[in-house]
């Protein structure tokens, strides 16, 4: 292994990293919310607007990421007329793709909640909104910690794909490097590497705080 070799790209990987975590921030953001914001409307008592929301969430959960990724950004521009980044097409992507996964979570910790509760709040006359954000939204992230922390990871390893379109990410880094050096191991080893810890850590902080909420 010839790892000295990587030494003058150090800047480039470092630059790399720092995208990758723009991307995965920024994709994630969008997830959260949008996908909190779908997954409270897929309980509203409205089976139009549940029937349209469950086809958004099949849409995403049903056609690889790739593919969504080459018509943000190749596809995009031939339908509009304007052309988009990499970096927001790729935002764009990830987190409308985690946005699908995200509102299942949610939807599925906020049915979760024992039904009792709903009664005991309707039971003092509190209004629906007041009884989604006080008592069962709350209860609901309690349960979901560990699957949003497993979406966070998720789209962090997603992030990756941006290199298929070229934006100078960790993975970009590395194939850029490898062309210049004539070597793949080292530089994929050291992506790979950066990877697993930024997960690692990603895993324990999620642990942390399942047993910080824990009911």
């Amino acid at each position: 292994m010839k790892f000295y070799l990587l030494q003058p790209y150090i800047s480039m990987f470092v630059e790399g990293l720092a995208v990758t975590c723009e991307v995965t921030a920024a994709a994630l953001a969008i997830a959260l919310v949008l996908g909190f914001i779908i997954a409270v409307l897929k309980v509203v008592p409205c089976r139009p607007l549940r029937v349209l929301l469950d086809f958004y969430t099949s849409i995403f959960r049903g056609v690889p990421l790739i593919v969504l990724l080459f018509m943000a950004y190749f596809a995009t521009p031939q339908l509009t007329g304007y052309k988009i980044s990499m970096f927001v097409a790729g935002v764009i992507t990830l987190g409308l793709n985690g946005s699908a996964t995200v509102s299942e979570t949610v939807r599925g910790g906020i049915e979760g909640v024992d039904r009792g509760q709903y009664d005991a709040a309707r039971a003092i006359g509190l209004p629906y909104g007041t009884m989604m954000r006080m008592i069962i939204i709350p209860q609901a992230l309690r349960s979901v910690i560990p699957a949003l922390v497993n979406e966070v990871i998720t789209v962090l390893k997603s992030s990756s794909l941006v290199a298929t379109i070229g934006l100078m990410d960790m993975m970009r880094a590395a194939q850029s490097v490898q062309a210049l050096t004539y070597r793949a191991f080292e530089p994929f080893l050291l992506v790979a590497a950066v990877y697993y810890l930024i997960v690692m850590a990603l895993t324990w902080f999620g642990r942390a705080l399942e047993c910080r909420f824990k009911l």
